[in-house]
């Protein structure tokens, strides 16, 4: 029986984190919009990790449509349980659909292919590579005919698998060419375009400017934008499709933010991209367009060595509110493993110039990557004291610490492998990939430790790094200081209107709250940040208020140990025994109270053997080297190598 020409298509998300994600699905978007632009007309997109129905609801949802192909957007490896079980449960009730999936979960294509439902998987940009597949499934091609589609892996007619080329690049201009209509003939553009008053869309740091409370911008609503895609870096924690990076034309970005304006009342911007403004050429086209146009706008992801005094003030004159950057840690031996292509002294200058602009940021870190040191810490400790102290404005709260955790396709994730800390079968992969299923970055519950330390100095060197700045800033500035600033702090937080506020789960605790959004009330929000909810779990907020300021003994009752350093910070200025002692509670909440022992006898003998040996460090290069160095493991399959290695 031939094939349709007209197949239909259900394309799906997966759930990323515990509540929806208010970043709008760029690439599923991105994809439809080109598959409808090349003549199929039979998309259908669900949205699963906006509208998060029950497992069972989303499986008789996909299987009431009776899909031809279903194609499964999986943006990130954490999402492998979901992703296992909603293919195969599909699957088991649509026998002959066709199920293709794409994101970077596509590195993990051996177990994809091998324990799943998935059929083919898109490895790279999906654009062309989804035009291509569908136009091979219409023409009933037997499975060894998918062969000539570039960007493909699958499993051929003998059970091997087949990792076709990298599909060409789009041009620049051809990036993220999305229909927004398609969210909104689904009604659910309005939560993705949103008033910009709303806690979920414009960070607290964002409200300092004190132009986001000019009259003229009272109503507008807030939209993201994506100015380009891919990295100039290729840091040895990241996965990414892309190689090198393309900026979409200037005049392109203003003809997309124009309709935007125009369609939309959009006041605010947000931009998407994790490398902005490398290519100042661009950078100085965009900041003279976007002025003309007078909407505030935020940086998601900058470099410290792509800025400098000069173009900050050129771009907070073209209405830029806030900068991010991907500074990752405060010691020049863990940026070179990281092959960050930074230095310290470029991250305390973007710092000095960000406080001294009055531009908004928040420091994000990374800590146990391998290579990790009392030393390392100790450096990254003393950039945090040097941030704190550059104005009695800056809050030193404003960090973002999060555990290194090993993705698919990443150097770091090959060190795992190689040292036996994922393993090297794909068993031992598998059931890595679950461990990490529905998990940020931040959880320490399934991070792989790679320093060869125990794990309550991981935990220590967390807290530790979370004071650094605090301690700094209350010996210069004082503790009333301290306590005006916290006041005005993230953890103080205002619902939206008909809700409670979201968090969005982007930053570490505490700085990721910067999401949740600022307070007229003083309302503390109780959020335990150092642990992850399951997918369909409600977020336990407990309200109290600045007035009634919870004592030591009742935040330890209230099972919120994580807020105490944060709340009382003079008595861990003073006493290391009080300081232990809630980082081994801490720790034992965390992992479970069976886990006490052992982590008490873990601590015991490395301490005994820290004084009995004399460790032996590596030396601290770039990963990527260090698995160049060591070569494929044993058992191997040499097809697949071109996605471990990433791009």
């Amino acid at each position: 029986m031939a094939r349709p020409e007209q197949p239909r298509i259900v394309f799906c998300t997966t759930p990323i984190r515990p509540i929806p994600t208010d970043f709008p699905p760029v690439g599923s978007l991105s994809v439809i919009s080109a598959l409808q632009r090349a003549g199929f007309t039979g998309v259908e997109f669900y949205n699963i990790d906006l509208l998060r129905p029950s497992f069972e609801e989303a499986v008789a949802h996909i299987v009431d449509r009776r899909p031809d192909i279903l194609a499964v957007s999986a943006v990130v490896s954490t999402a492998y349980d979901y992703t296992k079980k909603l293919t195969l449960a599909v699957k088991s009730r649509l026998p002959g659909v066709t199920i293709l999936l794409g994101g970077n979960m596509g590195t993990s294509a051996e177990i994809l292919l091998g324990r799943t439902g998935v059929d083919f998987i898109c490895t790279g940009e999906g654009e062309r590579t989804a035009v291509d597949f569908v136009r091979a499934w219409t023409q009933d091609l037997p499975k060894d005919g998918y062969a000539a589609v570039r960007g493909l892996s699958f499993l051929d007619s003998k059970g091997a698998i087949v990792v076709s080329p990298y599909v060409e690049a789009l041009k620049a201009e051809e990036l993220y060419d999305i229909d927004w209509g398609i969210m909104e003939r689904l009604g659910q553009l309005d939560y993705f375009i949103t008033p910009a008053s709303m806690s979920g869309k414009l960070a607290v740091t964002d409200r300092e400017d004190p132009r986001i409370m000019e009259i003229k911008r009272s109503g507008k609503r807030t939209a993201l934008l994506n100015t380009c895609k891919g990295c100039v870096a290729r840091c040895t924690f990241c996965h990414r499709w892309d190689k090198g990076i393309r900026y979409i034309p200037v005049p392109v970005l203003m003809k997309r933010l124009d309709d935007l304006i125009a369609r939309h009342n959009v006041g605010f911007v947000r931009m998407g991209d994790e490398n902005f403004g490398t290519d100042k050429r661009w950078l100085g086209e965009f900041c003279s367009e976007i002025k003309k146009r007078g909407i505030l706008w935020r940086v998601g992801g900058m470099r410290v060595n792509c800025i400098d005094a000069e173009w900050i003030d050129r771009m907070k004159d073209a209405g830029c509110v806030t900068i991010f950057y991907g500074m990752e840690s405060g010691s020049q031996k863990m940026l070179d493993v990281m092959e960050k292509k930074t230095t310290i002294e470029q991250n305390r200058n973007a710092m000095k110039w960000m406080v001294e602009k009055s531009v908004s940021t928040t420091i994000q870190l990374i800590v146990g990557m391998p290579g990790e040191s009392h030393e390392t810490v100790g450096e990254t400790a003393a950039f945090l004291a040097y941030s704190a102290t550059l104005s009695p404005n800056w809050d030193p709260n404003n960090v973002s610490v999060n555990f290194a955790q090993a993705l698919p396709g990443t150097p770091l994730y090959e060190i795992g492998r190689s040292r036996g800390l994922i393993g090297r079968s794909l068993d031992d992969e598998e059931a890595y990939l679950l461990k990490i299923s529905d998990r940020d970055a931040r959880d320490g519950e399934t991070a792989i430790n790679f320093t060869g330390m125990p794990r309550l100095t991981l935990e220590r060197w967390h807290y530790d790094l979370q004071n650094a700045g605090r301690f700094a800033f209350i010996k210069k500035y004082g503790l009333d200081a301290y306590r005006r600033i916290l006041g005005k702090s993230p953890l103080f937080v205002q619902p939206e209107e008909g809700g409670e506020a979201r968090d969005s789960g982007y930053f570490a605790a505490p700085a990721r709250l910067i999401e949740g959004g600022g307070s007229t009330d003083k309302e503390i929000l109780i959020e335990d940040s150092s642990t992850s909810d399951s997918l369909h779990e409600k977020k336990d907020r407990t309200g109290l208020h600045l007035d009634d300021y919870p004592s030591i003994l009742r935040l330890i009752l209230i099972r919120k140990i994580f807020l105490i350093p944060i709340l009382h910070p003079v008595p861990f200025m003073r006493l290391r025994l009080l300081s232990d002692l809630i980082v081994f509670l801490n720790a034992v909440r965390k992992y479970g109270l069976e886990t006490a022992p052992e982590l008490l006898r873990e601590y015991a003998s490395w301490k005994v053997g820290s004084m009995t040996t004399k460790a032996v460090r590596a030396p601290y290069e770039s990963l990527r080297k260090t698995i160049a160095d060591l070569g494929p493991l044993p058992g191997d399959t040499p097809a697949v190598a071109p996605l471990r290695a990433g791009r």
